[in-house]
């Protein structure tokens, strides 16, 4: 048996490790779904992950079978915060409360396998316990508890322990509290909540070699390429211009910007447009700035820029940009096609040409 549900951020494939098959594995959702592997004899484990978790480890299910414990979770947390899957402790009313080694387990300053009172999100059961202990088919559901409160409780009024594990790095939890779903690929707007998740989708896997490689090219003075972006940021953020799709025509009147004139205007959609501003001014500090820092020596920026747009090149609307002197210290020029599909050609007095 192997029912899967959709995970909101892409992470690498969960695959069974050898030695334990799938065909012994309920992967399941949990509520009414423990009740197909309670009814399965063949059905070893019941296992069960929500949407927020991202598995890192592809030997998850192999470490945990390994543990033989009745009910065991792999620890997750979320990036740079003590929240994780589990509680150390409750509180008088039953709910959480801080246990004096909290904070030492989810740090990785102890590590063991631990009896906790309350797991979530990621856990694994083992089949027989679902036939025998916990054979009610309500254990999810209890009075007006949440699903995992009453789940837990249940287990513990049954005197079937829980365990959590952080014997091994397995992945993390995601933020989904402040999700918003209003935009076209709402995941651009991640880069605050889930910042790991962010640069893995969005920056280059070659970004990193920007300072322990010579992969810096200088095509002429103080021009400087780089990699920055994934195929996947450049599709999904020229998708959302398309979504959006109030160009603004390349004239010369422009309401969006102070004095209401650009001097040299573009067919552009602005960052504040789309409501992607702030998050773009952090991908600056947090992308840009480092390089800036490494090219131009002894220079650092606050990453403050007041126009961020995306320019829209086309044979009927705008098809070229006259040469001109940006009012800024430096500028950024992120190519969202890819090589080969148009040709850039920019002249300084000295007769320079850049094709990429």
């Amino acid at each position: 048996m192997l029912l899967l549900h959709s995970l909101l951020w892409p992470s690498p494939p969960l695959t069974a490790s050898a030695g334990y098959p799938f065909s012994t594995i309920g992967l399941l959702l949990h509520c009414s779904s423990g009740d197909i592997c309670r009814q399965n004899k063949d059905c070893d484990y019941y296992f069960s992950i929500d949407a927020d978790v991202v598995l890192t480890n592809p030997q998850t299910l192999k470490l945990l079978i390994e543990q033989n414990r009745k009910i065991i979770a792999p620890l997750v947390t979320r990036h740079g915060k003590l929240w994780s899957n589990f509680w150390g402790a409750l509180s008088a009313d039953g709910y959480y409360a801080r246990s004096e080694d909290y904070v030492d387990i989810v740090q990785g300053n102890r590590v063991g396998v631990w009896n906790v009172p309350y797991v979530a999100n990621i856990y694994l059961i083992k089949g027989q316990i679902l036939r025998s202990e916990m054979k009610e088919r309500n254990y999810f559901a209890r009075d007006r508890l949440d699903p995992d409160m009453a789940f837990c409780r249940n287990a513990r009024e049954m005197g079937v322990f829980m365990y959590i594990t952080n014997r091994h790095e397995f992945g993390r939890l995601l933020s989904t509290a402040n999700y918003n779903i209003s935009h076209y690929n709402n995941d651009l707007w991640q880069i605050f909540e889930n910042p790991v998740e962010w640069k893995e989708i969005y920056i280059s896997p070659n970004y990193s070699k920007i300072f322990t490689e010579n992969i810096v090219e200088q095509p002429c003075p103080d021009v400087f390429w780089f990699p920055i972006f994934s195929e996947t940021a450049c599709d999904e953020l020229v998708e959302e211009m398309e979504h959006y799709g109030e160009w603004s025509g390349g004239r010369h009147h422009d309401s969006r910007i102070s004095g209401g004139y650009e001097n040299v205007p573009t067919d552009d959609i602005h960052m504040k447009q789309i409501g992607l501003e702030n998050e773009w001014l952090h991908f600056i500090r947090e992308f840009i700035a480092p390089v800036t820092l490494k090219v131009f020596a002894g220079y650092y920026t606050k990453g403050h820029a007041l126009l961020n747009f995306v320019v829209k090149y086309t044979t009927d609307r705008q098809r070229s940009l006259r040469p001109h002197h940006d009012a800024s210290t430096f500028t950024i020029n992120i190519a969202l096609n890819k090589i080969g599909d148009f040709q850039i050609c920019t002249r300084d007095p000295q007769k320079w040409h850049l094709n990429p």
